[in-house]
């Protein structure tokens, strides 16, 4: 299932889209959405392994705390 979100680009953002698609021989609408993808999942990873972390560092102390 497809849906449409609106997104407003500055006309520089405009125009950097546009150059990048132009170059890849991409759309400009898959080069949004593969940005949108490695956003989610390079947060996703940075988000578990911060938490992995802090776990790891402070898991001992937190424990006594409890």
């Amino acid at each position: 299932m497809s849906s449409q979100t609106v997104i407003r680009f500055t006309p520089e953002e405009k125009e950097l889209l546009a150059a990048a698609a132009e170059r890849e021989g991409r759309s400009q609408n898959d080069i949004v959405r593969e940005a949108v993808r490695r956003y989610v999942t390079d947060r996703t990873a940075l988000r578990d392994q911060l938490i992995a972390d802090a776990i790891r560092d402070y898991g001992p102390v937190l424990d006594r705390l409890a």
